[in-house]
């Protein structure tokens, strides 16, 4: 999963890293976070795809699925 130290909060503007931020820079340190979440959320889809071919038991499906999970840091 995506890792960074740029930090974004807002006080009577934005601040990036405490500085004072435009905009557009907010926007683009959150678009990169945002496309990073989305295509962790889609491996761990196209994971869960893969068992629903196995057969398991529920039980089984929903170890697999933390598993899952827990190896993409979610």
């Amino acid at each position: 999963m995506l890792r960074t130290i740029e930090k974004i909060t807002y006080r009577n503007g934005f601040l990036l890293n405490g500085k004072p931020a435009d905009r557009e820079k907010v926007e683009d340190v959150f678009e990169g976070r945002r496309a990073a979440a989305l295509s962790v959320w889609e491996q761990y889809e196209q994971q869960k795809k893969k068992l629903l071919s196995k057969k398991l038991t529920p039980e089984q499906y929903q170890n697999a699925c933390r598993d899952i999970a827990k190896a993409l840091g979610v």
